[in-house]
């Protein structure tokens, strides 16, 4: 059971870690390259990377005040069970 929430939170880590380059791909300046005949993989030069930061962030911001919410019904339930218990 430790290994699979192990291997749960290395995943987790991993894909927060490509989330955050994700980010920073915008922020990064383009440098100017050389043509050379062996560059084909042009494709990736036509992709839309400020509407995909824009979504991701506010995917970011609609995650977050969910995770938020849920958490303050969690503490609200912890409490009510400490209070529950102290009175007993």
């Amino acid at each position: 059971m430790y290994n699979f929430i192990l291997e749960i939170f290395i995943m987790i880590s991993l894909g927060v870690i490509i989330f955050l380059a994700a980010r920073t791909l915008p922020r990064i300046s383009e440098m100017v390259l050389t043509d050379s005949p062996r560059r084909k993989f042009r494709w990736w030069r036509g992709l839309p990377l400020e509407k995909i930061d824009a979504v991701l962030n506010s995917f970011l911001e609609k995650l977050l005040r969910k995770i938020k919410l849920v958490l303050m019904k969690l503490d609200n339930f912890v409490s009510r069970q400490l209070n529950r218990i102290k009175k007993v």
